[in-house]
């Protein structure tokens, strides 16, 4: 079967009235995945002002630290995009009585492959923290400092892929506030046994830089725990369970498909920043601290509705193609972007007039001020789009579909990001505004390549044969 879905009365209507109800589910959905953005960005600014008691050094050793962390964190992201969208599915599914319990399959067998995959990080932590962060240009005492916070936070992967997987399942399943409590909550935990180690405060000991380092084990060890008893327990949605005829290879192939495209986006999404931030330092220090500064206001501010709106359409577009109504996700998917347009464009607005202010907060120096508000200028006129871009991957990858995302990123971030940003400030000699321009067609870009897959409606027949794929054997 092949679903026309671009038909000229369900295109992109302006009557926002037949959107309303799906506004209100959306923001249900949303604020407790805003929440649990906002907590996590606090716990890792307290550590990095923690470090700042310490000096440069201890500040460099946790960032080098969480250089190599990052790559526990997008495998954990990627699998947590194929738990949600495998599970969204299933929770459609379950819905319309075609099978109960495939969740708890899909769940299990996601976790223990996230178990056995974080156990590499586990040994290479243990026998090779010192070379990693040598290899990253530090000075003696960062390499020793680092080697010690590293090979802690590495020997918690099986907590923090468990979590992530975790999130990712029960949100699939519509539950977004369980994981925000358990996220909050260990959130909580990390900020207090951080301070508390790190600086020696109440009844810790003072042990500094690697007391952040146990801070974050603890906090990752005790949420794992928690998903697991909820889990154990039933006290959710999902389940602990493998199928009676063992493991399903079915799931591990569609996991796969679906998370290895993300895992490779965002490492390149960390690569690029390299180059790029080279870039702009060619135009001065003040330039580089400029792009950060206007960068933290833009992850503060607009960030979390970024990544509720893409979550919550993958949430309510995935169980629509369970249900088998790809009509009602690209319903879902309209009224999201309407949404997006209405809401993220306000909060562009106010980045792009409030800049000066916004700024200001972070430094005083008027060079670095200067370059700032404009950098801020030019994330906020492109946060609707990357938005755009959000919700429209969030429904490809509702569908199974994490590879037009990944293509569409690569290649608008070479293209304009590096490769139009350098051409315009450098041989154009347009300075930093060439930078601006690459930055806001990157967006674009993006924003185009995976609307052109989501015009094509092809995204619902491959929704529909995976889904028929792990029920072929279903009556």
């Amino acid at each position: 079967m092949c679903y026309n879905l671009v038909r000229a009365k369900d295109g992109f209507m302006l009557n926002l009235g037949q959107y309303y109800g799906i506004w209100q589910e959306a923001m249900v959905l949303a604020w407790p995945v805003v929440l649990n953005h906002i907590f996590t960005t606090a716990m890792r600014t307290t550590d990095m002002l923690l470090m700042g008691f310490f000096g440069p050094a201890a500040v460099t050793a946790v960032g080098l630290g969480d250089v190599w962390e990052r790559l526990v964190l997008r495998v954990g992201l990627g699998l947590g995009t194929g738990s949600i969208a495998l599970i969204s599915q299933e929770t459609g599914v379950e819905e319309v009585g075609r099978e109960v319990g495939s969740s708890d399959e899909i769940l299990t067998q996601v976790l223990l492959t996230g178990f056995v995959i974080s156990l590499p990080f586990m040994v290479v932590g243990l026998l090779f923290s010192d070379f990693l962060i040598a290899i990253l240009g530090a000075a003696p005492e960062v390499i020793q400092l680092g080697a010690e916070y590293l090979m802690i936070i590495l020997a918690a992967a099986p907590f923090r892929l468990i979590t992530l997987i975790s999130d990712r399942s029960l949100q699939g399943t519509g539950d977004t506030r369980t994981p925000m409590a358990v996220n909050v909550f260990s959130n909580v935990v990390n900020i207090v046994l951080s301070i508390g180690l790190a600086l020696g405060v109440g009844p810790f000991p003072e042990i500094g830089v690697v007391g952040v380092g146990w801070g974050t084990f603890v906090a990752k060890m005790v949420a794992a725990l928690m998903y697991l008893g909820i889990f154990s327990f039933s006290f959710s949605h999902l389940s602990l369970g493998l199928p009676d005829d063992g493991w399903d290879l079915i799931i591990v192939k569609q996991l796969f498909k679906i998370s290895l495209p993300k895992i490779l986006q965002g490492g390149y999404q960390s690569l690029i920043t390299f180059p790029f931030n080279a870039l702009v330092l060619l135009f001065g220090t003040e330039a580089a601290a400029a792009y950060h500064i206007a960068r933290r206001v833009h992850q503060q501010l607009v960030a979390p509705l970024h990544r509720a709106y893409s979550t919550v359409t993958t949430i309510m577009t995935g169980r629509a193609l369970g249900m088998d109504k790809p009509f009602e996700s690209k319903k879902i998917t309209d009224a999201m972007l309407w949404l997006t347009a209405i809401t993220i464009s306000f909060g562009g607005i106010i980045l792009f007039i409030g800049a000066p202010l916004l700024t200001g907060f972070f430094t005083e120096d008027s060079i670095t001020l200067n370059h700032s508000i404009n950098f801020l200028r030019a994330l906020g006129i492109g946060a609707p789009i990357l938005t755009l871009y959000g919700v429209l991957s969030g429904l490809l990858s509702s569908a199974g579909d994490t590879r037009t995302p990944f293509y569409g990123l690569v290649m608008s971030q070479t293209v304009f990001k590096l490769g139009l940003s350098y051409l315009l400030a450098v041989p154009v000699g347009l300075g930093l505004t060439g930078i601006f321009i690459g930055l806001v067609l990157d967006f674009i870009g993006r924003a185009g390549w995976v609307a052109r897959r989501y015009f094509s409606g092809n995204w619902a027949e491959e929704a529909k044969v995976m889904i028929d794929e792990r029920h072929k054997n279903q009556s």
